[in-house]
């Protein structure tokens, strides 16, 4: 797979060898929301000042850990509109298999 392809695919290792496998390609990365709810920002001293307290992965909130803070790594430009995010989160539970098996 070429360098053009795994951008377009999001990774090598989720994309089929011919892409007409599952799943949405080209491959998306995931909508992000650290935010505080109930309130907006402001020009008062401190207005702009936000201590967030939910989580939403493409719409979905989600419960997270106070012991793991959530991390958003550096912004540069040149790597266009990606933005690396690490985030700790709270299972009720996980499912690892093949999505047939299902």
């Amino acid at each position: 797979m070429t360098d053009e392809q795994a951008v377009s695919f999001g990774s090598t290792l989720n994309a089929p060898a011919d892409a007409t496998g599952h799943g949405p390609w080209p491959a998306r990365g995931a909508v992000i929301e650290i935010i505080e709810r109930g309130r907006a920002t402001d020009d008062s001293i401190g207005g702009s000042v936000i201590a967030p307290d939910e989580i939403r992965i493409n719409g979905q909130a989600l419960l997270s850990s106070g012991d793991h803070p959530v991390k958003v790594h550096d912004v540069e430009i040149e790597d266009r509109s990606l933005v690396y995010v690490t985030l700790t989160l709270l299972a009720r539970r996980v499912t690892i298999a093949a999505e047939d098996d299902l």
